[in-house]
């Protein structure tokens, strides 16, 4: 992962403030991934061609991971009980229940909805495993999003 003074390298260093602030900080939410090198208005000029591109090149491929839309989730449950890392390592999920309080989960239903605990624990971010979405495939309101 890059640095913010390795992304400032390729950024216009004018803090025009087109993107809401200075360089130094548009760079600092590249670094948490919070901006993509393309919202950066200036990069787009032809000036700056190529940047956009070595800014992504430094940054690398975004970690994968997942969400859940509060508005969409309506606290059924399914996500937690066809999480392929709750199959294999929870004995109430096997038995289809949900986690007992002191499991090691990746998500439960907390008040109605579902809350990501753990993602580190999720199987789809296991480098080698295959990208498991029985979550996502299961949700019937299409409120987890994985990337």
């Amino acid at each position: 992962m890059a640095t913010v003074d390795e992304l400032l390298e390729f950024l216009p260093g004018t803090d025009c403030g087109q993107c809401g602030g200075s360089c130094r900080e548009f760079a600092e939410f590249l670094s948490t991934r919070e901006l993509s090198p393309g919202d950066c208005p200036v990069l787009h000029e032809p000036d700056f061609a190529g940047f956009i591109e070595a800014l992504q090149e430094l940054l690398g491929p975004a970690a994968p991971g997942m969400s859940i839309d509060q508005e969409k989730c309506n606290g059924c449950g399914i996500c937690v009980t066809m999480c392929e890392y709750h199959l294999g390592n929870c004995a109430e999920a096997r038995l289809g229940r949900g986690p007992r309080p002191g499991d090691s989960v990746v998500f439960k239903v907390v008040n109605g909805q579902v809350v990501v605990l753990h993602q580190e624990l999720c199987t789809r971010l296991i480098q080698a495993a295959e990208k498991c979405n029985k979550c996502g495939d299961h949700c019937p309101t299409g409120a987890i999003t994985l990337t």
